[in-house]
């Protein structure tokens, strides 16, 4: 995996992945990038808050480096309902981002990749119903304290890594997070009816833990 990250302090967060064959990672702090997007990229921002325009501009920033170290074409990123469009089969991507960074992937290798990055003190208690299922909630009372936000992380790139394919919603109950604690790997059982969803299952989850932030990555092979 070919990785650049241009925020020093967390760069163990990616240099802690395994290798996946095809695939690009960058990891940047959110600025203001607007002069490095291309094409109708700069024509989203017109309907975004400023803030909402440094993090948009920051992740297709990254997105534009996993193009160049891959020696991909670059080309715009658009957007359909907030979730980006790849714009080539060739390859498929993610992108996330938190309160100082902004981080991307895109693979040639798999069939979908999921990539997301949270603080580890986001995920309240009062929310773990919502969040979670009742054999997952049992199985993070016996965890350390970050296991609810690594989890909740796990089910965003889950749902990243299939929605380009799967194309439809998943709710936080129809899909379940098993974390293997010692190995920092993850897989996840999809309990809907939606048929495409069902790639979950050939999937695999990875994630890192530095300073307050977790980043998780899930490939569906």
């Amino acid at each position: 995996m070919l990785r650049d990250c241009e925020y020093p302090d967390l760069m163990p967060l990616i240099n802690g992945l395994p290798d996946l064959p095809g695939t690009a990672l960058v990891l940047a702090p959110i600025w203001d990038c607007r002069e490095k997007l291309f094409g109708d990229e700069r024509a989203a921002l017109e309907s975004m808050a400023e803030r909402r325009q440094q993090e948009f501009s920051s992740g297709r920033y990254c997105a534009h480096r996993c193009q160049e170290l891959l020696s991909l074409n670059l080309e715009p990123i658009l957007r359909k309902e907030r979730s980006p469009v790849w714009p080539s089969t060739a390859y498929t991507g993610s992108i996330s981002h938190c309160d100082i960074v902004a981080v991307a992937a895109i693979t040639t290798g798999k069939i979908g990749i999921g990539i997301d990055i949270e603080r580890t003190n986001r995920v309240k208690e009062r929310l773990f119903a919502t969040l979670f299922t009742q054999n997952e909630r049992t199985d993070l009372a016996d965890l350390p304290s970050t296991a609810p936000a690594i989890a909740f992380s796990a089910k965003e790139s889950g749902y990243k890594a299939i929605f380009p394919t799967g194309g439809q919603y998943i709710g936080f109950h129809e899909a379940a997070v098993k974390l293997d604690w010692p190995k920092q790997t993850f897989t996840i059982e999809y309990f809907g009816t939606h048929e495409p969803n069902r790639a979950l299952h050939s999937g695999e989850g990875y994630w890192q833990v530095e300073e307050n932030y977790v980043l998780t990555i899930f490939v569906i092979n």
